[in-house]
């Protein structure tokens, strides 16, 4: 809502103008619509909207009467202004207590903190600013919160990244268990480890080209295309299978120009058992699925997962496995109940000679999904 929201427009045939037209047109304070904003909003609109409205309208007539007196509400309007707006934004959880209820009151707080005389009317301009500025900064927060993505993103702060393994498991210790610091102590040659902060704004591909600058060793004089390059031979190196292949290239050639966007990484480990299958002598883990195929951290906390699904997800041997799939759904629903989006692939579906395409309106769908 805007201030001008507050007022409507009045024929007074008692006015005269024009030549004597006996009708003119006035505004006039419309003070039931800002009363009624106490019980709640109205017509599609929000209490986010009202509140922005009536701060807008509370603002501008303070720092009318405190300067030039060209304020367009009585004393007790503003009284009603100043009454509604605490109300709407009480219900938002944001706080409100001006030490005045009116503009007589805001002229008694003036004079007695030494805002009269030459330059007072400066002193009251700023602090009628300085009043509404945390009111405006929370109502953008809130507005930004309403218009975020509508997905649950994942609880927690991610805190290390272990992926694009190319050779056995990693042996993995609690560097420091209290504060939940780990350290890869063999095999971290052959797997990358992210450990930076991760800003709300998810994962780009520009700051895991940076990352892997400074991670690489080598990238003294380099351009950013170059060290570009080189982290994206290293990714693929990790990946095994066509299809997985497939995907990866598809994905990096349509956002190689766009380095804004969210990076994909592949071969994530999601839970680590830190026995191999050969130290367990066959017998199953108690996790399932320690690895995601492909990972994207997108902004708010979203968490997307691709997973290409060759007959091992399915199947034992060349026998179907309904004991494979059973598992395999169940850790779906574990990580969507935690956040987690899943979307697979299948196998030969990524072998077909449309596959390219197929991948291409996937990511064109994804775009759109989450707004990226």
């Amino acid at each position: 809502m805007k201030p001008s929201d507050f007022f409507r427009e009045e024929q007074d045939s008692e006015w005269s103008t024009n030549g004597g037209d006996p009708w003119s047109v006035r505004l006039v304070f419309d003070e039931d619509l800002v009363v009624r904003l106490r019980r709640g909003p109205f017509d599609g609109g929000t209490d986010i909207e009202a509140a922005f409205g009536l701060a807008h309208l509370a603002q501008r007539e303070l720092t009318a009467f405190g300067t030039d007196h060209s304020e367009k509400l009585d004393n007790d309007q503003m009284a009603t202004v100043l009454r509604s707006m605490t109300v709407v934004l009480k219900r938002l959880g944001v706080a409100f207590d001006p030490p005045f209820r009116d503009f007589t009151g805001f002229h008694g707080y003036w004079s007695g903190q030494g805002m009269s005389g030459g330059g007072g009317w400066a002193a009251r301009r700023g602090y009628v600013s300085e009043l509404f500025a945390p009111i405006f900064s929370r109502l953008d927060a809130l507005e930004d919160a309403e218009t975020a993505p509508a997905y649950r993103g994942v609880d927690g702060k991610l805190k290390n990244i272990i992926f694009a393994s190319t050779g056995p498991k990693p042996r993995i210790v609690l560097r420091d268990a209290l504060n939940n610091v780990i350290e890869v102590v063999e095999g971290a040659e052959q797997c990358l480890f992210y450990d930076r902060p991760l800003a709300d704004s998810g994962l780009s591909w520009d700051e895991l080209v940076q990352w892997w600058r400074t991670a690489a060793g080598d990238m003294e004089g380099k351009t950013d295309t170059e060290v570009a390059r080189h982290l994206y031979g290293r990714l693929a190196a990790s990946l095994a299978s066509e299809p997985e292949k497939l995907l990866f290239r598809s994905y990096c050639e349509r956002y190689g120009s766009d380095g804004s966007h969210p990076a994909l990484l592949p071969q994530v480990y999601l839970h680590y058992d830190p026995q191999t299958r050969k130290e367990r002598d066959g017998r199953p883990g108690p996790l399932r699925r320690e690895r995601m195929d492909f990972l994207l951290l997108l902004p708010h906390g979203i968490r997307v997962v691709l997973e290409v699904d060759g007959k091992q997800h399915y199947a034992e041997g060349d026998v179907a496995s309904p004991r494979r799939y059973s598992e395999m759904v169940a850790e779906d629903r574990s990580l969507q109940l935690r956040g987690y989006e899943v979307f697979r692939f299948g196998g030969s579906e990524l072998r077909t000679a449309d596959a390219a395409d197929k991948l291409r309106q996937f990511f064109n769908d994804l775009e759109r999904r989450y707004g990226r």
